[in-house]
């Protein structure tokens, strides 16, 4: 008998940890958690040189490479908020409009704000949000891009093509009713 109940939990054993079939799955932090800094100096030089690789690839209008670089420098540092600003940029540059979303909100937020970097991230969160017909966030985004900097001609112009197409969905409603 004890012989039985050895050889059963032998075959348990090999059965339980040698055919387990794993699922790893990553999650990014939502806008409402600010990411994790770098372990260590070395991860956040490793994403500085990440970076500016994927500007590199980025200027050239290799977006894929770009990525690329960007994922890496995210990876190695989650806080470095212009490698999220690139990454969404190239997002947008694929037409993964959705996807540029989150890599915007995370690049906007944190402290030692420079208005003007916030307001070009503000000004492309507006368009990736516009694009997915998300107008009166855009609208709001657009907006506040502008307040920051009174310059931005680009974010002007959104404000108005947004408020353009929302009288225009908004008269379609209307017609429906």
């Amino acid at each position: 008998m004890p012989k039985f109940f050895k050889l059963c939990s032998i075959f348990l054993f090999l059965l339980f940890f040698s055919c387990a079939e794993r699922t790893i799955v990553i999650e990014r932090p939502g806008p409402a958690t600010s990411p994790p800094p770098a372990k260590n100096y070395g991860q956040t030089v490793a994403s500085g040189k990440h970076l500016a690789n994927g500007k590199k690839f980025y200027n050239q209008g290799k977006y894929p490479k770009a990525l690329q670089e960007f994922n890496q420098a995210v990876a190695a540092d989650p806080q470095n908020r212009e490698a999220h600003y690139y990454l969404g940029l190239c997002y947008q540059k694929l037409e993964y409009y959705k996807e540029s979303i989150p890599e915007f909100r995370l690049s906007s937020e944190g402290e030692g704000r420079d208005n003007l970097f916030i307001s070009r991230v503000r000004f492309s969160l507006a368009y990736s949000l516009e694009k997915i017909e998300a107008l009166e966030e855009s609208e709001a985004q657009y907006q506040l891009a502008y307040s920051l900097d009174p310059d931005n001609k680009a974010a002007f112009k959104g404000i108005e093509r947004v408020k353009e197409k929302r009288g225009k969905h908004s008269k379609i409603k209307i017609k429906e009713e």
